[in-house]
């Protein structure tokens, strides 16, 4: 709720769950809570790129491959990106766009990772507004469902399980699970997290999302 990217129904969901929380302690073996973790400079922000105007693209302006390549939108120049981003083992043409110092050649990554994303055949990429930056209130769980969860942990003596999703400046997570393009080992299918749900009896899923994340 309040959220740079909340959806019209928001608040009534955030106290729904908080009610069924409530409702169900001596049920809710686990809560397992994921949280969309972003940087400023993400690759899906505004301030990664500019146009050939010199200008940030507006929020949910979306970038195809084929626009990159012909120069219509290209990362900052002055963008300085850890090499360990980016796992030459699973990025499979990570090797095409490291320089022989080791550093990440973003235009050339760009352009392999628009095209990695469009052959999935699910999205473009999107450009978002900032949302969820590591750091400031919109990071957090909203009060109303954090009091709940928090009310669960001291009643059932048993502690929240957090999961981070989207640190990595150089792809979308919208999963929990797994990067849309997985470039590096933490954003690759997480069989931790996927091995201990499936012991599971019972499983429900809370949240909201309207197109993409979860």
């Amino acid at each position: 709720p309040g959220g740079s990217l909340a959806i019209p129904t928001a608040n009534e969901d955030a106290d729904r769950i908080a009610s069924l929380i409530r409702n169900n302690m001596s049920s809710i073996d686990r809560i397992i809570a994921t949280l969309d973790s972003h940087r400023k400079l993400h690759i899906a922000h505004p301030a990664f790129w500019v146009g050939e105007d010199g200008k940030n693209p507006s929020p949910f302006t979306i970038i195809a491959s084929d626009e990159v390549e012909s120069g219509k939108w290209k990362p900052r120049e002055d963008l300085k990106v850890p090499s360990t981003e980016l796992d030459t083992v699973i990025f499979e043409k990570a090797k095409d766009v490291i320089r022989e110092d080791g550093s990440i050649d973003l235009l050339k990554y760009c352009i392999e990772y628009t095209r990695a994303l469009e052959k999935k055949g699910r999205f473009q990429l999107c450009i978002w507004p900032e949302h969820c930056i590591v750091g400031t209130e919109g990071h957090c769980v909203v009060p109303t469902v954090y009091s709940a969860i928090d009310e669960w942990s001291n009643t059932t003596g048993a502690s929240v399980e957090w999961v981070y999703k989207g640190e990595n400046l150089l792809t979308e997570n919208y999963s929990c699970l797994c990067a849309d393009v997985p470039v590096s080992s933490s954003t690759s299918f997480h069989t931790g997290l996927h091995g201990s749900l499936m012991t599971s009896s019972q499983l429900l899923v809370a949240g909201e999302g309207m197109s993409h994340c979860v």
